[in-house]
């Protein structure tokens, strides 16, 4: 039994809440729905509370990385939707990178599946719930990315080149901003590729691999681009 109180007592301690005015919560993250964090902690007398906490008085979040996340970085499309569409829904508008890179990740996979509309209305979400944010960004690239499976080359690559630029111009980019980077090249690279300029395409995928590494996923993905690009175009190197 004791044991068993341990355990409980470690699981809601998983998540922290930093409040703007230097408090600091314990427990587990539920759901968010609208403006509003439901919270699960100990209350002092042992027992176990729920309570609803505004977004607006949340400074940042710590919460791990649900393993569903993380087991669906590469899966096929129809994979990712049936694991992340039900996380978005449940954690959608929380200040914290997973969840975001959640919502970008099953707006891809809507848009590789041919569901542009679905795609559209969670880069809109990500566009409403985090104004202002360096997440914006990420709908930049998705709908470029959406361009590009669309046949709109020069559209895609207008839509990256500043981020590519921006990219090339900050020598240590942090784990987010190496994730969005990330992200910008491998488009930027496709849209390369489809205009048959492999060498360019090339060290756009190998830039995720040497610089932009920062997600291993995003990582291994350029990695394969690149494999596939030397494959059907021996001796390629780049420029």
């Amino acid at each position: 039994m004791l044991a068993l109180v341990a355990l409980t007592l470690q699981a809601f301690a998983d998540d922290q809440l930093t409040k703007k005015d230097g408090t600091i919560l314990t427990g587990q993250i539920i759901s968010v729905s609208g403006d509003q964090v439901m919270f699960q902690s100990h209350s002092s007398t042992g027992g176990i509370v729920k309570l609803p906490y505004h977004l607006s008085d949340i400074q940042s979040v710590t919460m791990a990385t649900p393993d569903a996340v993380t087991k669906v970085k590469t899966a096929p499309p129809a994979d990712v939707i049936a694991a992340l569409q039900p996380l978005v829904a449940q954690y959608a508008g929380l200040p914290s990178d997973w969840v975001v890179g959640a919502m970008a990740q099953l707006a891809g996979a809507y848009s590789a599946l041919g569901q542009n509309d679905k795609a559209l209305a969670v880069y809109a979400q990500i566009g409403t719930l985090y104004p202002n944010s360096p997440y914006q960004v990420l709908v930049g690239i998705g709908k470029a990315a959406m361009s590009l499976q669309q046949g709109k080359v020069d559209e895609a690559l207008a839509g990256v080149q500043p981020i590519v630029d921006k990219a090339n111009q900050d020598i240590a980019p942090s784990p987010s901003d190496g994730a969005i980077y990330a992200n910008a090249f491998l488009v930027y690279g496709q849209a390369l590729q489809a205009q048959k300029k492999n060498e360019q395409a090339l060290e756009a995928y190998l830039t995720v691999k040497t610089t932009f590494y920062q997600n291993p996923a995003l990582a291994e993905q350029a990695e394969q681009l690149a494999a596939k690009l030397r494959e059907a175009n021996p001796g390629l190197g780049v420029p």
